[in-house]
């Protein structure tokens, strides 16, 4: 009963964080799952006598509940999942404790709690597979693992030790665990539950608070985050970096408007991420300034890269409003070393080596000289 209260009350806890949320199907998975769970433990502590019909409701509710945790895993993370299989295991375990006193109640109570566990490992790999680097996932597989270890024992009993068990549900230390499990699971996954959904919106808040609007790429605020960034991928220690400014942008503004001005940089944005397709550490800096950061490359590269997207711009003009506006862009490429206080530097060799460019007649493209042989 005190674990059918637990249930209720993070029960609350999910409706009340999936509030106006309706996009967040996996906080009404949660909210079903507890309050199915609730009514199992409710069910359970009304029939401790084990009989198989009294037991077949909860054990049934118990393996739907479970259903609807993994539905809520795979919905949180972005993957579709289908109620037909719990269901199945639902009647294929209300078929097993109904027959019961044919094949022994050993056999059904060890069978009845390994689908338990069964469920319970897939919803463990499901949060193990995933790759979103959010933290409480493993506190949750910790969750997960208590519950299912507690059940794996009740396995262990049924098909081994208490063969002729004459009770579906024993009053003996194993149901204590169960219950000590059981209360451990309840009160952790639904903490950590809640601290997965905060970690995530903290990291899209954070994601968002870095992102330019008008593009989609990273803004100037995050990059002196580029070098964290990519020591956390584990890329290399050195890296090229290109750094191009688009041409005569005042001049656009000034004849077509700024309409045609943000047009001209979401169609330069487009253009990078089209020949940098490999490169997500793409940032616009600057009013029509650009910044791609290479890690791991060398001079050669970027500047072959960097000619294919000044020839994109060059030849592909912007339609707007009926008309085509040809742009172009200056290129300055710097290389070397990677971390927080060479970084700066970096950036301060490709400004140079854009200066450069725009001083010789724009629309080309000059490497740091250091870095050329």
């Amino acid at each position: 009963m005190v674990n059918a209260l637990l249930l209720i009350v993070f029960a609350v806890a999910f409706a009340f964080a999936g509030l106006g949320h309706n996009d967040r199907r996996y906080w009404t998975f949660l909210v079903a799952s507890n309050v199915i769970f609730a009514a199992a433990f409710v069910f359970f502590a009304r029939h401790i006598n084990g009989t198989p019909e009294a037991l077949l409701l909860p054990n049934c509710l118990l393996v739907i509940g479970l259903g609807l945790r993994w539905r809520a895993v795979r919905t949180f993370f972005g993957h579709n999942s289908s109620s037909a299989w719990f269901l199945a295991l639902g009647l294929f375990v209300a078929l097993a404790l109904l027959l019961s006193p044919l094949l022994g109640r050993g056999l059904i109570f060890g069978l009845t709690n390994g689908v338990i566990a069964a469920q319970i490992l897939a919803i463990i790999i499901s949060i193990i597979l995933e790759r979103e680097q959010l933290p409480s996932r493993w506190g949750l597989v910790f969750a997960y693992g208590a519950v299912a270890a507690s059940s794996l024992l009740r396995v262990v009993q049924g098909l081994f030790l208490d063969r002729g068990m004459d009770n579906l549900l024993p009053a003996d230390i194993f149901l204590d665990l169960n219950l000590i499990a059981a209360t451990i699971h309840i009160s952790a996954s639904g903490a950590f539950s809640l601290s997965l959904a905060y970690e995530r919106s903290v990291a899209s808040l954070r994601e968002t608070a870095l992102r330019d609007p008008l593009t989609g790429l990273y803004n100037r605020w995050s990059i002196q985050d580029l070098p964290e960034l990519i020591k956390r991928a584990g890329a290399p220690k050195e890296a090229a970096l290109v750094l191009l400014d688009i041409d005569h942008f005042k001049a656009v503004n000034d004849n077509h408007g700024h309409a045609a001005g943000d047009q001209a940089i979401k169609r330069c944005a487009q253009l990078i991420r089209r020949v940098f397709q490999k490169d997500d550490l793409i940032a616009r800096i600057g009013g029509e300034e650009f910044i791609i950061l290479l890690p791991g490359k060398n001079i050669r590269h970027a500047s072959r890269l960097a000619e294919t997207l000044r020839k994109a711009i060059e030849d592909e003009p912007m339609l707007f409003q009926g008309k085509d506006i040809r742009l172009t862009a200056s290129f300055g490429i710097s290389h070397g070393s990677l971390n927080a206080h060479s970084f700066t530097h970096l950036l301060e060799k490709a400004d140079a080596c854009l200066y450069q460019a725009k001083n010789a007649g724009r629309n080309r493209i000059v490497v740091d000289p250091e870095r050329t042989a």
